[in-house]
């Protein structure tokens, strides 16, 4: 029985769609009918509803709704169908499968698809936007919910009647041109505030620069906080005027805390400089200036100064200059002189020599005495006071002295080929390398020592340097490379933008930032940046370097050649002067903290050789002319210039010493 009804539902079906209102969502009422061997079906049914969005094939786009026990008589039916929000505009077709009540069988799709006529689409209309052509305005009654008004007129609005009444808060942006806009009475702004850029330019402002070009009087007690220029006739007569800021003028002279390492000065104004490298001021242009203008200068940055000129610019005065100045032959006895150290201040002294014994001096290198020690060191460093004292002999041991050389004693157990050592300020840091070996360092005064760089291996360390705190170190490999340490030698890095050569000796700044090395049988080279980059100075001449040392700004240089002479740098070496010296077998040079002691030694042969010593006098001068010129200055030292017309200055007031280049 079942097969056969089964069989017989092959038949035609017929559909259509009954109407649905609101209140039904998205349900809708479909009406069919069913034949079964072309005669009206009754009875039973199981019906399957399926949306698909093709006549045939396509894709269902709705979930299958069975709808079981349908109820047909006389061919006719009607059911209730809900597939969800699917209906949209788009044309569905509905695929129906049938079978008995209570079988078992699959469902007989019936053929073709029928066709979802427009009520279901009432489900759509439910939104306006279904709404195709044009609304007429009568069919629109009452007032428009204010909730119904949203989002944006792209296009002008215009509200042209006179009588039009805007009321409460605009919380919005108003844009457009509102030039039309009348009666606007400022006193009704009461809140809110009027950019500055829509205030007349004869409005002063409280917080911002002020360029006042009138006359004007201040005869209250008035503060100004803001940075004022007043270029017309002022007169402020209340004692009780408060100015609390810089002020520039002619003899008006304002401090700019400059931190940088590189700046521009103008027409009177002061230059407090507080970096920890060395600082440039370039002058101001010759075109700027009036006779009278001051610049001043004030070195707070332990990095010290150095004032530049411009094309045609010059300064003449009073101060130190590296000119080729007299040396003086020491009272000292002839021996084989080989190394040198001194004091900060340079009026303690100490020298070393290849057989004779150690020897002092108490006054900048003029008279020398024996100490009785027969040590023969290769290498001496000092403490900034000249009371701790460190030396290395060469296949021999570290020496140590805390009495500024009157007695020495032994470091146990540290015979070898020791090439050179270096101090911090307080002689607690200690930095010495073995040439064929490894660096040491010492943290306590050279009590102790440790070997460092082991990674590295043996080397021909010729060269070690250090600043005044100990924390920053240098060493330099004969045939190699330059090394650095920023801990005080515990860690070692080679510095690839040094050049690979005979390296000699090193010299360093006060902080450790300005380096300066020589080079056996080339030139000199110096390095600004810690030692990471290294630049060969061209007008060093080319020489077998054997020594070098400078201030603590790394300003001034003074470097000996073997078999050659003396030479001395004012400008952080960038330009050397041979000084009036014979060519002898230089071997050693030192210079104080500011670079005005200097003295250098040479050894003719192993028992014979000369001490000779340099101090710097302060006397009237001028600079270079032009932009090679320049006045330099160490941390403390201050200076005024004043421009006295055509270009050139002239120091009015200073503060410790400078030199002029």
């Amino acid at each position: 029985m079942k097969h056969k009804i089964f069989f017989l539902l092959l038949g035609i079906l017929t559909g259509g769609l009954l109407q649905v209102s609101f209140a039904q969502g998205t349900a809708f009422m479909y009406q069919g009918q069913l034949t079964d061997a072309g005669n009206p079906a009754n009875g039973t049914y199981d019906l399957r509803f399926t949306l698909y969005d093709a006549k045939t094939n396509g894709n269902a786009i709705s979930y299958i709704q069975t709808n079981l026990a349908v109820e047909v008589s006389s061919g006719t039916f009607m059911q209730v169908l809900d597939f969800g929000a699917v209906f949209s505009g788009t044309n569905y077709w509905l695929s129906i499968g049938v079978r008995t009540n209570a079988s078992t069988n699959v469902f007989t799709v019936l053929w073709p698809r029928q066709p979802v006529l427009p009520v279901p689409y009432a489900v759509f209309a439910n939104s306006a936007s279904n709404l195709l052509g044009t609304l007429p305005t009568a069919q629109l009654a009452g007032t428009l919910s204010s909730t119904q008004l949203s989002g944006t007129y792209s296009v002008p609005v215009g509200f042209t009647n006179v009588n039009n009444v805007f009321i409460g808060a605009f919380n919005g942006t108003l844009a457009g041109n509102g030039a039309a806009i009348t009666n606007l009475n400022g006193s009704a702004v009461t809140f809110g505030t009027v950019a500055d850029t829509r205030l007349t330019t004869n409005v002063a402002l409280l917080n911002t620069n002020q360029t006042f070009t009138g006359s004007n009087t201040f005869a209250g007690t008035n503060t100004f906080t803001g940075a004022n220029t007043f270029t017309g006739v002022n007169a402020f007569t209340n004692r009780g005027n408060s100015f609390v800021g810089s002020f520039f003028g002619n003899g008006l002279v304002g401090w700019i805390p400059v931190s940088n390492t590189v700046t521009q000065a103008m027409p009177n104004a002061g230059y407090l400089l507080l970096s920890s490298s060395l600082t440039t001021v370039t002058l101001p242009p010759t075109s700027s200036l009036l006779v009278g203008d001051i610049v001043r200068i004030s070195g707070a940055g332990s990095g010290g100064w150095l004032v530049a000129q411009n094309s045609g610019q010059s300064i003449r005065g009073i101060f130190l200059t590296a000119s080729n100045a007299s040396w003086l032959a020491a009272n000292a006895t002839s021996v084989g002189w080989q190394t040198l150290a001194c004091s900060a201040d340079g009026v303690k002294m100490v020298a070393g020599t290849s057989s004779s014994g150690i020897y002092t001096s108490g006054d900048s290198g003029k008279t020398w005495s024996a100490t009785g020690s027969t040590f023969s060191p290769i290498s001496l460093a000092s403490s900034a006071d000249g009371v701790n004292l460190a030396g290395v002999v060469f296949g021999g041991n570290i020496i140590l002295s805390t009495n500024s050389g009157t007695t020495w004693q032994l470091v146990a157990s540290s015979t070898r080929n020791w090439q050179c050592i270096a101090s911090s300020a307080d002689g607690t840091k200690l930095v010495a390398v073995v040439n064929g070996e490894f660096i040491y360092t010492s943290t306590n005064s050279g009590g102790t020592w440790w070997q460092r760089n082991s990674a590295i291996g043996a080397k021909t360390w010729f060269a070690a340097a250090s600043s005044t705190d100990g924390t920053r170190m240098a060493a330099a490999i004969y045939g190699g490379n330059i090394y650095t340490s920023a801990d005080s030698g515990v860690t070692w890095t080679k510095q690839a933008g040094s050049v690979s050569t005979n390296w000699t000796a090193l010299a360093s700044s006060q902080d450790g930032s300005r380096l300066a090395g020589t080079a056996f049988g080339g030139k000199i080279y110096t390095s600004s940046d810690y030692g990471v980059t290294w630049t060969q100075q061209a007008n060093s001449p080319t020489n077998a370097w054997y020594s070098i040392a400078c201030s603590s700004d790394g300003g001034r240089l003074v470097a000996a050649a073997y078999a050659s002479g003396i030479y001395v740098s004012a400008d952080s070496g960038i330009n050397w002067t041979k000084q009036s010296l014979a060519s002898q077998n230089w071997k050693a040079v030192t210079c104080s903290a500011i670079g005005n002691v200097m003295a250098a030694a040479y050894a003719s042969t192993s028992t014979a050789g000369a001490i000779y010593y340099w101090q710097a006098g302060e006397r009237l001068a001028t600079t270079t002319l032009g932009a090679t010129g320049s006045i330099t200055g160490s941390q403390g030292a201050a200076v005024e210039l004043q421009h006295i017309g055509g270009g050139q200055f002239m120091p009015v007031s200073s503060s410790g010493s400078f030199w002029g280049n």
